[in-house]
């Protein structure tokens, strides 16, 4: 599976650069007040759909890719992280064990 859900935090919003606030829905960029909230619904809807050694790879935003790792090693997965072109954490690989 791959996903790249809505994670940028409520907060965040006067800090997106002007064209994305006038173009881009709302919905498809805020993720709720912490930007983890589809996170958190991914995670036992990937327990269902995945076969064990499936995995899931998600986007996530510049500071949340440790905390999404956590949310799926609470719930039985591997994880591994990996760096976006800029060094950034922003891809997590989340395996069903």
């Amino acid at each position: 599976l791959v996903t790249n859900p809505p994670y940028i935090a409520q907060a965040d919003w006067e800090n997106l650069e002007p064209e994305v606030r006038r173009f881009e829905p709302r919905e498809a960029l805020f993720g709720g007040a912490d930007g983890l909230d589809f996170y958190r619904r991914i995670v036992p809807r990937a327990q269902q759909l995945l076969l064990p050694g499936g995995g899931i790879f998600l986007e996530t935003g510049y500071d949340q890719a440790q905390t999404v790792a956590q949310l799926f090693a609470a719930a039985h997965f591997k994880t591994d992280i990996h760096q976006d072109y800029n060094q950034i954490e922003r891809i997590v690989i989340a395996y069903y064990e």
